[in-house]
């Protein structure tokens, strides 16, 4: 089949879903169903679309569509793989073999909100629309522990769309922010806005990984190497920085709470478990062991 037309251009940080909701806009298809045919050659779920790109086998299509784009960039710059590789020893070969769609599922299952609803920055948005005439999903927001935009210092919203929502349906951003109310979560706001710079510190580890991965590189290993010649951090007071943290008091919906007391109150299985927790827990574990992301990942052993 050939591939599809009007393909957009895609945007800074949009997701791969968000393009694809463009794409339907420009095609003027009358159903959702049509663009997914067009797509997919079948009906297929756009859901991990939001964080990944699944399912890969398809894209190498699309890129024939429009110049200066291959499968590799739309995983680079338009889904969460920078940001997920560093929490996976088997990211890199998964990228360049794309044989990987079970890969990808299961990223989009560690990265993805407890909420799994679409979120944006208002102020973002107002900006893109300002610069490109059309807001758009970002990247982002869509990460677990991602509370509050670094640049507006804005808490993230909740639209009112959630993943189940786009299993089957386009639900471009422009349309969706300009006429529907948001699924604000008005605790979670106030939460966020209270421990600002708890959660803006987050949501620069988040943009710091995602910016800066490099292939080699795995965050829990690089903790377990460096435990085996500091101890220091193990006998110091980060469980109770860890379990007063506020980032993880609202990201931690879901999970067990007598597997992370275990954990924070057994080393052994911290630091030989390091890499099995959620992303969003390894990230404060680190900070609360050794301050700055930056300056831990940047260090050499």
């Amino acid at each position: 089949m050939a591939s599809p037309a009007c393909f957009p251009s895609p945007l800074p940080y949009e997701t791969l879903y968000s393009f694809l909701c463009r794409y339907h806009v420009r095609s003027c298809n009358t159903s959702d169903n049509t663009t997914l045919l067009q797509l997919f050659d079948q009906k297929r779920s756009l859901h991990t679309t939001v964080l990944s790109p699944f399912p890969l086998r398809f894209a190498g299509r699309w890129t024939d569509s429009f110049q200066g784009f291959s499968r590799d960039s739309l995983i680079r710059e338009h889904t969460a793989f920078p940001f997920y590789q560093s929490f996976h020893s088997c990211a890199n070969a998964s990228r360049s073999s794309y044989a990987a769609d079970r890969f990808f599922m299961a990223m989009y299952n560690r990265c993805a909100t407890s909420s799994k609803r679409l979120r944006y920055c208002p102020k973002c948005a107002q900006t893109q629309w300002e610069s490109f005439g059309v807001s758009y999903w970002q990247i982002l927001p869509q990460i677990n522990g991602y509370e509050i935009c670094p640049i507006h210092m804005e808490p993230i919203r909740e639209s009112n769309i959630s993943h189940r929502d786009i299993r089957y349906n386009f639900y471009p951003a422009s349309n969706i922010l300009g006429k529907s109310k948001p699924s604000e979560n008005a605790d979670n706001i106030r939460w966020v806005e209270t421990y600002q710079n708890e959660f803006l510190r987050m949501a620069e580890d988040i943009n710091y990984l995602y910016q800066h991965s490099y292939t080699g590189f795995h965050l829990g290993t690089k903790i377990q190497k460096t435990l085996q010649f500091d101890l220091l951090p193990v006998h110091h007071n980060w469980r109770k920085t860890i379990l007063t943290d506020p980032v993880l008091n609202l990201c931690s919906a879901g999970l067990d709470d007598d597997f992370l007391y275990s954990l924070l109150y057994d080393s052994a299985s911290l630091i030989s478990q390091i890499h099995c927790l959620p992303v969003y827990l390894q990230l404060r574990i680190c900070r609360a062991m050794f301050g700055s992301i930056e300056e831990f990942c940047t260090t050499r052993l």
